[in-house]
């Protein structure tokens, strides 16, 4: 591979002449990839030609949008370039990366970058801690880079010595403000150790106090998504996602980077997302594999385990994670589900949260937090006020799979495939004339009314549209559960 202004051309030599080259992983977004060779082109993932292929060239740019919980094929920061070494290999065949560099760039890691992000771009950028290196262009507001290299290094202190194990190979952590959007930031990590922090410009001014739990969030998937095996990691993302979650409160509340009261009111937004969830498909529990629920029923379970833990004098969440994934390490198949649940007790809560169909489930969960020390109170917010009014509307339209919202800073994104006029990922502006994510109360009356009328409710979209969606019943004024006393979310 060779990085030009636009992006990076890659090369494919192959061991022996082919009708096509098809790519293993499907669900990369290839949009923005162009086969340079004469007479080959790229389709649906597979490379074709009139005849025989030994080998072509592929011209690939960044990614035009950053989709849910996709990988990006090819991110820019600054004058360097994150590429996504797994989207590149072949199906059914061995496939190596190698980066052709002059003295002045480097690429890092510098092997197995087939095997995740590799950053290809000015030497200059790279910052070696000794245990980690942080690669950020030099444009990088002062504060927002400072923030970020504060957060990075005292997550990984506090992980090493709460979980009693370090990563299993040198962190990256590559910076970007050079994010397509619509989301004002998104992160992931791979198994090559490398995280990506992509901000859309200056839009993280607007929500500085999500850097921190950002980062902490991030640095947890070291841990717990790489270096080890998450048999589950597809079929059940609210384990992986929801221990990232929950450790990116404790971790900075236990570190003095979040109040108490600012975990409450975190941890109140996650049960509540959670419960909207459960109400929306009828009570049953939902199959939890995309959307917000996966965050947020997530996060629950891991709260609730820890309480219980905790409560009977059995460790907590740290040493459970701890233990699994030292044993995980191991073990050829790894970890899961059933790893997780074996170290709790038959009658743990999270089971109220997870078994498929549970009378007064929410009933049974507050009872039981009551006993583990938690008391609810119900305040519905604007938040709160907005996300029933979408809801409603949403399952009025979406006639089958899931649907919910990623309620973003400056970009709230609708999620469902089959919601008729909602479908398809828009990012709405306002509904009924009301910015959602301001005023979501007075949003709520204003669909109230619409649907108390029989009238489809108007959404309005960031490129320039208005969606129409049907809406024949009022909603319910939501039920909203704050918490105003609970055990120390600190360590």
């Amino acid at each position: 591979m060779t990085q030009t202004s636009e992006g990076m051309v890659v090369r494919y030599a192959l061991s022996a002449p082919s009708d096509s080259f098809a790519f293993a992983d499907k669900d990369i977004i290839r949009d923005q990839w162009r086969v340079t060779t004469p007479g080959l082109k790229l389709s649906d993932g597979v490379v074709t030609g009139d005849g025989p292929i030994s080998g072509f060239e592929l011209m690939i740019t960044p990614d035009l949008a950053e989709v849910d919980r996709v990988y990006v094929g090819l991110s820019r920061t600054g004058n360097g370039f994150v590429l996504y070494g797994p989207g590149l290999k072949g199906e059914g065949i061995s496939t190596t990366l190698r980066a052709e560099i002059d003295g002045a760039s480097v690429a890092v890691p510098s092997s197995d970058a087939i095997d995740g992000y590799v950053f290809v771009g000015p030497k200059d950028y790279v910052a070696d801690y000794g245990d980690a290196l942080v690669i950020a262009p030099p444009q990088l507001a002062s504060e927002l880079d400072q923030s970020i290299r504060n957060e990075f290094a005292g997550s990984r202190a506090f992980y090493r010595s709460r979980l009693g194990i370090a990563p299993t190979l040198k962190p990256v952590l590559v910076v970007s403000v050079d994010s397509p959007g619509p989301s004002a930031f998104r992160g992931d990590v791979t198994d090559t150790g490398v995280i990506s922090l992509r901000f859309k410009g200056e839009g993280w001014r607007s929500a500085q106090e999500e850097v921190s739990p950002f980062v902490w969030h991030e640095a947890f998937h070291l841990w717990n998504g790489h270096g080890v095996h998450n048999r589950d990691g597809d079929t059940a993302p609210w384990l992986h996602e929801g221990s990232a979650e929950y450790a990116a409160i404790t971790g900075p509340v236990s570190s003095g980077g979040m109040s108490e009261d600012q975990a409450r009111a975190r941890m109140s937004t996650k049960m509540n997302g959670c419960r909207r969830t459960y109400q929306n498909a009828g009570g049953r529990r939902p199959a939890l594999r995309s959307g917000s629920a996966v965050y947020d029923c997530g996060t629950v379970v891991q709260w609730i385990a820890d309480l219980e833990l905790r409560h009977a004098g059995k460790g907590d969440f740290f040493s459970l994670w701890g233990r699994m994934l030292e044993t995980a390490r191991s073990q050829a198949d790894g970890f899961g589900t059933a790893e997780f649940l074996a170290a709790l007790s038959d009658t743990s809560a999270v089971h109220l949260v997870l078994d498929p169909q549970v009378e007064g489930r929410w009933d049974k969960i507050r009872d039981r937090l009551a006993d583990l020390g938690v008391t609810v109170v119900n305040a519905p917010t604007d938040q709160e006020f907005m996300a029933a009014a979408l809801f409603h509307v949403a399952k009025a339209n979406c006639l089958t799979g899931s649907y919910g919202f990623y309620n973003e800073p400056g970009a709230l994104k609708l999620d469902g495939e089959n919601c008729g006029p909602l479908s398809g990922g828009p990012i709405i502006d306002s509904v009924e004339g009301f910015n959602p994510q301001a005023d979501g109360q007075a949003m709520f009356d204003a669909v109230k009314a619409r649907c108390a009328a029989g009238q489809s409710v108007r959404y309005r979209t960031r490129d320039g549209r208005t969606l129409e969606a049907a809406c024949p019943t009022e909603p319910a004024v939501p039920q909203a559960w704050r918490i105003v006393e609970a055990p120390s979310f600190g360590r």
